[in-house]
């Protein structure tokens, strides 16, 4: 909960990484290591003072054998350990190179805590340097803030309190902020269909470009997938237009096949735009059938109804769709059917660094290589990204990465959903890239 806990760096608007716990870092000459200072005179909200121990031992219960973190994957083959280095200093030791690494500290679940934290006790103890604290706290019905007194930076805080709502899924959020329940609807990218009934004359409604995307993945060790051919025609029989209309509203960018997005500083520039071409599709299958089953959850049930109804036209494909609930779609285990079904759509929310997606969905045995796809020149050029340092190597690389994707196509990327946002007219927030934030956030009497 980014409310009452912060980390060391925050991606900002320019999708950079930025100072917050940490005040500055450098990385060592052969990138192997990196040294971050850490920001003096920061209390936890229960009075002890932030310290490099707390930061070391935050990170080593993510990283640990046994984490349960969602961030540990991140760290994974990255990450080799933490120690404290000079005073107010935090070391970290690299497995190989890899110079997005601040933007690694500003992933999921690396809020830091104090050393004597307990693994599970966070909802009973709420502990963390952020600029609320947490007073009341209904599981499954809200969670209430109020202005943390102690905060290192308590003159940007104009809000007495927060209050966040939780609901069972996003259509139910939204159906809370159409009904004054909530005074801003933000965060995650919301369905444009289930927003559609918002009037926007009546909110501040702000668009911003992500880096998420809805991934179309297809098993390449099974039938029909094991032919790319296949899996060719298929990325070029969708109307990705009318998938950023249908979808998204309009509110996208459009995708080619590549985990590369707008908010990223280096994009392909070799690549031709896929759009629908029946010629393209009747070349490489000509008169052979494709049937498949797309498996998905509730979130993605737009995209793949209007990708069966896109395919209907084409006298190759048979496709049936089957909706599942999130808790049924995530199941734990090898079996879960987002790593195992013929083919899935999974939303995959924005991470600060490309070579996140890079490494989860592609890279040979990678636990969320959903397309159980392996090619052993793309781990190579993903790790050379990694350790580029300069523009023109990326750009290079970026540019062979791309190409590999684009044309073996086991993950198919019609488009990059903007995050949408509704605020009431009386909330004034400052656009955030990845985290909300809620420093220099106030509010004006409601009219």
């Amino acid at each position: 909960m980014d409310i009452a806990t912060e980390k060391l760096v925050r991606v900002g608007t320019d999708y950079k990484p930025h100072a917050d716990l940490a005040m500055s870092w450098k990385a060592s000459a052969d990138g192997l290591s990196w040294d971050f200072a850490i920001r003096d005179g920061v209390k936890f909200n229960t009075g002890s003072t932030m310290t490099a121990d707390d930061v070391v031992a935050t990170i080593d219960r993510v990283i640990a054998p046994n984490s349960v973190s969602a961030g540990a994957g991140a760290f994974a083959g990255i990450l080799k350990s933490v120690k404290v280095g000079a005073p107010g200093h935090v070391v970290f030791t690299l497995d190989k190179p890899f110079s997005d690494f601040p933007y690694l500290l500003a992933g999921s679940n690396t809020q830091i805590l104090p050393a004597d934290y307990k693994t599970g006790t966070w909802q009973a103890h709420p502990v963390g340097t952020g600029p609320f604290v947490i007073t009341n706290f209904a599981a499954g019905q809200s969670i209430t803030f109020k202005k943390n007194p102690t905060y290192w930076n308590k003159g940007a805080i104009h809000l007495a309190g927060v209050k966040v709502n939780e609901y069972k899924d996003q259509q139910a959020r939204v159906l809370g902020f159409q009904s004054g329940q909530e005074d801003a609807l933000i965060g995650e990218t919301i369905p444009a269909s289930f927003t559609s009934a918002l009037d926007p004359s009546k909110y501040v409604v702000r668009t911003q470009p992500e880096a998420g995307f809805s991934a179309f993945v297809l098993r390449v060790d099974e039938k029909p997938f094991n032919d790319k051919k296949v899996r060719q025609a298929l990325a070029w029989a969708l109307d990705r237009k009318a998938i950023k209309n249908v979808v998204y509203g309009g509110n996208a960018d459009l995708g080619n096949d590549t985990v590369y997005g707008p908010t990223d500083p280096v994009r392909p520039n070799v690549l031709k735009q896929r759009d629908a071409s029946p010629d393209k599709v009747s070349s490489l299958l000509g008169s052979k059938k494709v049937a498949f089953t797309i498996t998905t959850s509730s979130t993605d049930e737009t995209q793949a109804l209007q990708i069966q109804q896109q395919l209907k036209k084409y006298k190759n494909f048979s496709v049936k769709v089957n909706v599942l609930t999130a808790d049924q779609y995530f199941a734990a285990g090898a079996n879960s059917p987002w790593l195992s079904a013929q083919a899935t759509i999974t939303y995959w929310s924005s991470r600060p660094s490309p070579s996140q997606y890079n490494d989860f969905l592609y890279r040979t045995g990678a636990i969320w290589n959903a397309s159980h796809y392996s090619n052993a020149k793309l781990d190579t050029l993903s790790s050379a990204y990694d350790s580029a340092t300069t523009s023109t190597e990326r750009q290079k690389l970026v540019n062979q990465i791309a190409k590999i994707e684009w044309d073996d196509a086991p993950v198919i990327i019609t488009a990059f959903g903007h995050r949408r946002e509704f605020l009431d007219k009386n909330v004034h927030l400052p656009r955030f890239a990845v985290d909300v934030d809620y420093t220099g956030a106030w509010m004006s009497p409601k009219s």
